[in-house]
């Protein structure tokens, strides 16, 4: 479920003249902090991963390299509980709840003439692009507008005429999409809590690339170090404790790269971190 990071796409450009200097000061640097935590436990947690596995198939090394590992471990829990502390749950669980917006009929009207024969198409596209970035972004549904703003530029072009009008109703409708997402959020708010077990992939290297690639989109990987209640940082595995809606979306997104269970077992008076460790993923195509 991976996608480009997208912490700086279009964020400059959209930026309004009321945000003061110094409050877009203090929201760049939070937000390169919380992007430093992010990567740098990502790549601690690949490289404790395939050390890992390296160790198992060298078993005479493990007296030398199980202190070591240990305290990667250490560090790694560290490092997930410093980037949890930069995350905020309530935009995760509204994240969650968009993927249950059904797709929203076009309604002709004046103020999309400017997209003429294609209106109803580009409102697809606009509905599409915003769903895919704000179900799977650990920010507010209100930051991802660029997803739709940037479908509205492209369909016009280098034309004005009828663009403000349309502007102005794609704001509109946003503003519904959100209103409709924080509805379904309360309305599941009680539902209980689920108890699952991911595994986690890890960063990859393309080829080719200077930047890694993660597998993880940043919705999953804020979900994983927010709500962790057991880990085996060796084997990749975490148990989460998260609302009903975190449990669903994060289920329907699991592949084979990232298996997800439910730990719920009936009667079962196994604390978490044995229901953990018991659990073996099908799926284990790291090299």
């Amino acid at each position: 479920m991976g996608e480009p990071s997208d912490e700086t796409d279009g964020e400059a450009e959209e930026q309004e003249e009321d945000f003061d200097d110094e409050a877009w000061e203090r929201h760049s640097r939070a937000r390169e902090t919380r992007r430093h935590r992010h990567e740098h436990w990502r790549r601690l947690h690949t490289y404790l991963i395939r050390s890992n596995k390296a160790l198992q198939a060298f078993p005479v090394l493990q007296p030398w390299a199980e202190p070591l590992q240990a305290r990667l471990a250490e560090v790694l829990e560290e490092e997930r509980r410093a980037f949890a502390a930069l995350v905020q749950p309530v935009p995760l669980v509204q994240a969650a709840a968009v993927r249950l917006l059904p797709e929203p009929e076009f309604t002709p009207g004046q103020e999309f003439a400017g997209l003429g024969a294609d209106a109803a198409k580009v409102v697809q596209r606009a509905w599409r692009a915003w769903k895919h970035r704000a179900s799977w972004s650990w920010r507010r549904l209100e930051d991802n507008d660029f997803a739709v703003s940037s479908v509205v530029r492209d369909a016009f072009g280098r034309r004005r005429k009828g663009r403000p009008e349309t502007e102005a109703a794609f704001d509109e409708l946003v503003t519904g999409w959100i209103r409709e997402v924080r509805r379904q959020a309360a309305l599941h708010g009680e539902a209980p809590r689920q108890l699952l077990a991911v595994k986690i992939p890890t960063v990859e290297k393309e080829p080719y690339e200077e930047r890694a690639h993660d597998p993880l989109t940043q919705w999953e990987t804020a979900v994983i170090a927010t709500y962790q209640v057991a880990a085996d940082w060796p084997a990749g595995t975490v148990a989460l404790l998260v609302p009903h809606l975190v449990g669903e979306h994060l289920v329907a997104g699991a592949t084979g790269a990232m298996p997800v269970t439910r730990l719920a077992v009936p009667d079962s008076a196994l604390p978490v971190h044995a229901l953990l460790q018991a659990w073996q993923p099908e799926a284990d195509d790291e090299e």
